[in-house]
């Protein structure tokens, strides 16, 4: 994904404007007495100057490394504290940011933000605005992160972002992902769901704004709840909470066919009191090269339709075929009004992993290819040798119809 250098005016980032003047106002010489010309240097703020002039730097090297940010997200009380604070009891050779980030009503919420390493401990305060990483103004919050960093170099290796129990994990991650075209000193690795067993599959099945425990902002349309979305785009499941269902084999049966309807492809770890090796949640690389779809099972999951997973599986691609797999194929799946038919056949993918083979001159001989998205973002990778003979797709969403993509793909590339 590139990024251009940009140094558009925006008021969130830039500040008010000064009001234009026609001429004809009555205190026009009081009006222009009290402005202060600078020649338009500072109509873009410095701090945006700073940033954009990045864009045409190298990377980061070796002394200013991208540190990887994971986001753990969760309904209120799933355990997504319990987990975190669990991981700091623990401790690890990695200097781990822990960011705790919840709605707040004032717009100016300083939240702690604590570096551990083993017993000794590392604090600061971190301003994110609004102290809400998926409200409007959701890049603040990547800037905040990106200063605490340079502001501490050195002391840190990995960052841990709680959100708020009714967080769409979705915009935080593109938010993450999209900055890595501006040279970013961060970068997504991957998004840990934390589930309560013993609640979650009401949590999914509850979807009336009055009687919701969580707060009417959970429900969404179409029969959907911010559960499913959370589930959809977990690259790690957290099944915690396994104490108040454990002695209820079935029970435990259900809720796994459940969740593995919406998500089949995340690994799923069960826990009592949120306590999981820290092995299993970091340097995942959800959203790299290195994550591609799983070679087994790639048959389709539709047991709930409103949120679910479909698996595709297709010969390699000759080389003119590549371009038009995006064009008419991925792109109309993902974007808006740019499809052959009405939308709503398709389905809306929020999370895709792929793996393509493009036919080299050699019969046996192939390009890879990766493909990550969220939503209506994605990026294409180079993949690294793989012992598959076909191409693979994954796409988890809401409403998908599993025979229409199917058309769509086969219309596409002729089988």
């Amino acid at each position: 994904m590139s990024a251009l250098k940009d140094l558009r005016f925006k008021e969130d980032e830039d500040g008010e404007l000064p009001s234009l003047v026609t001429g004809s106002e009555l205190d026009l010489q009081d009006i222009l007495d009290n402005v202060k010309s600078d020649g338009g240097i500072n109509v873009v703020s410095q701090d945006k100057i700073s940033r954009a002039n990045r864009q045409t730097t190298s990377p980061a090297s070796e002394n200013n490394k991208k540190i990887p940010v994971s986001i753990i997200t969760g309904y209120l009380g799933s355990g997504k504290s319990t987990l975190l604070e669990t991981l700091a009891k623990k401790g690890s050779e990695m200097r781990i940011a822990v960011i705790l980030n919840e709605f707040g009503d004032s717009s100016e919420i300083e939240k702690a933000m604590t570096i551990r390493n083993g017993d000794s401990s590392y604090q600061e305060w971190l301003d994110l605005g609004n102290g809400c990483l998926c409200c409007s103004l959701k890049n603040v919050g990547v800037k905040a992160i990106e200063n605490m960093i340079e502001r501490s170099p050195g002391k840190i290796d990995y960052i841990l972002l709680e959100t708020s129990g009714i967080a769409d994990p979705g915009p935080i991650a593109k938010m993450f992902w999209q900055d890595e075209g501006l040279h970013s000193n961060v970068y997504i690795d991957g998004i840990i769901t934390v589930l309560d067993c013993e609640h979650i599959a009401q949590c999914l099945d509850d979807v009336s704004e009055r009687t919701h425990w969580h707060g009417e902002q959970v429900v969404l349309e179409n029969n959907l709840t911010i559960a499913h979305l959370q589930i959809a785009m977990a690259d790690r499941l957290i099944m915690n909470k396994l104490d108040r269902i454990e002695g209820n084999p079935l029970a435990i049966s259900l809720l796994e066919s459940r969740i593995r309807s919406i998500n089949s492809e995340a690994p799923m770890y069960y826990t009592k009191y949120a306590d999981i090796g820290i092995d299993k949640l970091l340097n995942l690389h959800a959203f790299d090269s290195r994550n591609v779809p799983n070679d087994n099972n790639l048959s389709s999951s539709l047991h709930d339709p409103r949120m679910s997973t479909v698996k595709l599986e297709f010969r390699p691609l000759q080389k003119h075929e590549y371009s038009k797999f995006f064009k008419d194929f991925l792109q109309v799946l993902l974007w808006k009004d740019m499809g052959a038919g009405p939308k709503q056949t398709l389905g809306e993918v929020h999370r895709t992993k792929g793996l393509l083979l493009i036919q080299e001159d050699k019969p046996t001989k192939h390009d890879v290819k990766v493909i990550q998205g969220v939503r209506d973002t994605y990026e294409v990778f180079s993949g690294g040798p793989t012992v598959s003979e076909t191409c693979k797709l994954v796409l988890i969403g809401k409403n998908l119809n599993s025979q229409s993509i199917s058309d769509l793909l086969h219309k596409t590339i002729i089988q």
